[in-house]
């Protein structure tokens, strides 16, 4: 789903997105000129391996989202890093920041049981 920026406002737009089996939803609502705030959660199943025996488990999703989506270059006045998100073309396309979390989920260590066992978990 996209969403133009210059339509958004004080009251939150309410957005579903989903990609196999994983569903992000909630709502953004413009905070400055150039920013919104993005309130949602990741929920669903998604297929993976184990990373210790290359196993295929699923991993259950109930993750809460909070994010800052930019339109344009986002400059942080604290030099700290932040969940932001910049979009280019005027438009926040919530299915691109689906893609985007999962991929960050993805990317930590996930274990089969078997392999919890063995390592003491």
């Amino acid at each position: 789903m996209k969403i133009r920026f210059d339509r958004l406002g004080a009251t939150p737009v309410n957005f579903e997105s989903s990609i196999n089996g994983v569903k992000f939803s909630g709502s953004i609502k413009k905070s400055t000129l150039n920013l919104a705030k993005c309130n949602g959660n990741l929920t669903g199943e998604l297929e993976h391996i184990c990373d210790s025996c290359g196993a295929d488990i699923v991993l259950s999703l109930n993750e809460e989202l909070n994010l800052n989506l930019s339109d344009g270059v986002y400059k942080d006045s604290d030099n700290e890093l932040s969940n932001t998100i910049e979009f280019y073309d005027g438009q926040i396309d919530t299915d691109e920041i689906l893609i985007s979390e999962l991929e960050a989920f993805k990317s930590d260590y996930f274990y089969c049981k078997k392999c919890k066992i063995l390592e003491g978990e």
